[in-house]
């Protein structure tokens, strides 16, 4: 009888919430988790052949994923396991798919999706893998159902759950805004003895082994959004198919945050219904960064890119803010961010010059009117009225050329990721 490896393989797609604001989403306070400030924890499940000669199917019903950051034994991932005391301990829920799922059907890089979760950063050492031994149980390929209530049969553990303790190969380090991944392995052959010559007649006993090892994101991914201050639609690809709200694009609209990879991410922007990538657009990322792409004219309506770091931390209860003018103009503008209806003083961001980007610059939190003027004067070319800055998070005002038959310049803020 051949006895070779199986592996159940879970991948915890972790993203943390932002403590101290570095670049955020779209919106939301920064006192708790929530779409800017954390991530998001994937579970997946797959398998290698194992006795193949014998088996039909191994399928264990799981109950839920739990994570902490302190290690635990073998004996403590084992204790406090109903739904209600799952925070004991320190505790925290990531994944609760509560089915059952057959290894042997999750071989040759197939993977079945276990859940998601937000977890705050720091580091992680402790994992387990709640199991529902009642509904567990291994299929021989004859159709022989072998359980805890059957015999010959499968010895699990007694109790209606069971704690397995996930061996980190390293601790899990969870980051703001970045993408964490954990691959468990349930070695099925090493967690499964049979109790004789034959488990047709003896049956088996269940001794679970399960390891995980690391991989994060963080080392290999950024985070992109493409903010179109063109005229026409823009789709944002990556291999040819539309990121996350990177359809039809419009004016002064924006796509959402994706995690690519930043060494080939494999980008391309099109405008709609042409599927010819444009010309000129080969961002330069940084892996654990995010960057916020711009999409605007040339004088001759020509589109250029702008690829713009979003790293940058606002003072304590403050937001971020940075101008990059798209407009063309001959002349360096001035921002004022003040109270509405305020005089308009020093310029909160002074000499943008066309295609250019200005550093960040620390904003009160809250709704406060946004004005522009050519560098050094007082008339004021765009009033943008009232827009709201959230404390801990980044935004880019982005400076568009007029419409068509007008000479008002436009613009939009752009949320960081």
């Amino acid at each position: 009888m051949t006895r070779s490896k199986s592996t159940l393989l879970a991948t915890f797609t972790l993203v943390a919430a932002a403590l101290a604001a570095a670049c955020s989403g779209d919106s939301g306070v920064t006192t708790g988790l929530n779409s800017s400030n954390s991530g998001t924890m994937v579970v997946r499940l797959t398998d290698a052949p194992f006795l193949a000669d014998s088996l039909k199917s191994v399928d264990i019903f799981v109950v839920r994923v739990d994570a902490r950051q302190s290690d635990v034994d073998s004996s403590g991932a084992d204790k406090a396991l109903s739904d209600d005391s799952s925070s004991a301990g320190g505790w925290k829920t990531v994944a609760s798919p509560n089915a059952s799922f057959n290894l042997l059907s999750l071989q040759n890089g197939v993977a079945a999706t276990l859940g998601q979760a937000d977890l705050a950063p720091g580091t992680y050492s402790g994992f387990r893998l709640i199991i529902d031994p009642t509904k567990s149980s291994v299929t021989l390929k004859g159709g022989q159902v072998l359980s805890g209530s059957t015999n010959p049969g499968v010895t699990f553990p007694s109790a209606s759950r069971s704690g397995i303790k996930i061996v980190l190969a390293q601790p899990v380090q969870i980051t703001a805004g970045t993408t964490t991944s954990l691959l468990v392995d349930f070695n099925v052959n090493d967690s499964f003895v049979m109790r004789g010559n034959t488990i047709d007649k003896n049956g088996l006993l269940f001794k679970p082994v399960i390891k995980a090892t690391v991989t994060n994101l963080a080392l290999t991914n950024a985070n992109v959004r493409l903010a179109n201050a063109t005229d026409n639609a823009l789709n944002f690809l990556q291999n040819g198919t539309a990121l996350g709200g990177g359809s039809n694009i419009v004016f002064g609209a924006a796509s959402s945050c994706s995690s690519v990879n930043a060494t080939t991410p494999a980008l391309t922007i099109t405008q709609p219904p042409s599927t010819t990538p444009l010309a000129g657009f080969a961002p330069t990322l940084t892996a654990g960064n995010s960057f916020s792409i711009i999409a605007y004219p040339n004088a001759s309506a020509v589109v250029q890119f702008a690829t713009l770091s979003n790293t940058f931390t606002p003072a304590s209860g403050q937001a971020g803010l940075r101008v990059f003018n798209g407009s063309g103009s001959a002349t360096g503008l001035d921002v004022f961010v003040t109270a509405s209806g305020a005089p308009l003083g020093t310029a909160t961001i002074a000499n943008v010059l066309a295609g250019a980007s200005s550093a960040f610059v620390s904003v009160p939190a809250g709704s406060l009117q946004v004005r522009l003027t050519t560098t050094g004067n007082t008339t004021v070319l765009l009033d943008l009225g009232s827009q709201t800055f959230t404390a801990g998070q980044n935004a880019t005002l982005v400076i568009a050329p007029p419409t068509a038959g007008s000479t008002v310049l436009r613009g939009f803020l752009v949320p960081g990721c």
